[in-house]
């Protein structure tokens, strides 16, 4: 089996962690210099590792001396990092303790493109939490943490899910409790 074994700087893993954030769209070395508050010296000096192991695209623009970076959405690898990324950004924003403190009990399901790791900079973040009645909860600084708009979808029983959506939930990650079928 063929691994996977790099050994990145901590600013390739912050640069890397960065587009993941901004997936679809190309930022410049200034823009991810100002992102990640390093200078664009250091920014160019990281990022052609990243190229090379086919985990970002670098597009130089001649004419006006700029160059432009992508994630590479033709890598499937990068998808599972993605998908590993993003789990870790609603872990580490507090939003899966704060959903399973709010909704105790509750299946609470990431799903949509969002947790399979193929979601754009303008995505949105789907929930589901099975077995709960709806309740308010300000979701404001995860959105802010995330950079991502949250829609939580609240179903009192799995039973009453259309098919379609169904195995969309199926599919996704559960963050707690358990599905019955």
């Amino acid at each position: 089996m063929k691994t996977f074994k790099p050994n990145f700087t901590k600013l390739q893993n912050q640069a890397f962690r960065l587009m993941c954030v901004f997936a679809g769209k190309k930022l410049s070395l200034s823009e991810i210099a100002n992102e990640l508050k390093v200078s664009s010296t250091a920014v160019s000096k990281a990022v052609p590792l990243l190229a090379s192991l086919g985990l970002i695209n670098i597009e130089k623009q001649n004419r006006i001396n700029l160059t432009l970076v992508s994630l590479n959405r033709n890598n499937r690898l990068v998808f599972q990092f993605k998908r590993a990324e993003n789990l870790w950004q609603v872990y580490e924003s507090g939003l899966a303790d704060a959903l399973e403190d709010c909704f105790r009990g509750a299946a609470i399901i990431l799903f949509g493109s969002y947790s399979r790791g193929d979601d754009i900079f303008d995505s949105d973040v789907d929930i589901a939490v099975i077995g709960r009645k709806e309740k308010e909860i300000f979701l404001e600084k995860f959105e802010k943490a995330l950079k991502r708009k949250i829609n939580i979808n609240f179903y009192s029983s799995f039973k009453e899910i259309h098919a379609n959506l169904k195995n969309n939930i199926l599919n996704g990650i559960v963050l707690s409790g358990s599905v019955e079928l």
